[in-house]
């Protein structure tokens, strides 16, 4: 998988480097590193798990990268590298997500003249949360759902804390 990717990426930036012949003075590939160098100044990036052709989605991307001057090889190697990190940025949140059960329902509650939901996750555990506000929490879950599809019990309570 990973010798298709690199296989791909060199590719394309080959294909790049023809409509910018400046990327080649700075810019090329070594085993799974996009390496950026320049004078004394020398910048290594894994590109193993990135796919470079996913960037062409961006159309300013498509135009700028198309057109001789438009970028230097520093500003290629530096959009390159927030796409890389923004994925990973990604990759991470939603493994960390993975980890949260999600909530299958939102019931509220009263005993005792007691208001409180009553959150019942994918693992059918339930927890109680007592609150003043059932229908608020209610409807930032309902937005929240609505957005998304599955909520984590996680990204429930980060939305309550940010909204109090």
């Amino acid at each position: 998988m990973i010798q298709n990717i690199m296989n791909d990426n060199i590719l394309y930036l080959n294909a790049w480097m023809s409509y910018n012949p400046s990327f080649k003075d700075h810019l090329f590939i070594k085993d799974t590193k996009l390496i950026y160098k320049e004078n004394e100044e020398e910048q290594q990036l894994d590109i193993s798990k990135f796919y470079l052709p996913e960037m062409l989605y961006n159309e300013n991307f498509r135009k700028q990268i198309s057109e001789e001057h438009e970028l230097t090889s520093k500003d290629l190697f530096d959009i390159i590298k927030l796409y890389v990190e923004t994925e990973e940025i990604l990759l991470k949140e939603q493994m960390e997500l993975s980890l949260y059960p999600t909530i299958l329902s939102v019931e509220y509650r009263n005993k005792e003249n007691q208001e409180f939901l009553v959150i019942t996750d994918s693992q059918h555990k339930k927890y109680r949360y007592d609150t003043k506000e059932p229908e608020k929490i209610i409807n930032l879950y309902t937005d929240l759902k609505n957005q998304k599809g599955n909520v984590t019990l996680k990204e429930l309570g980060s939305v309550i804390n940010n909204g109090k």
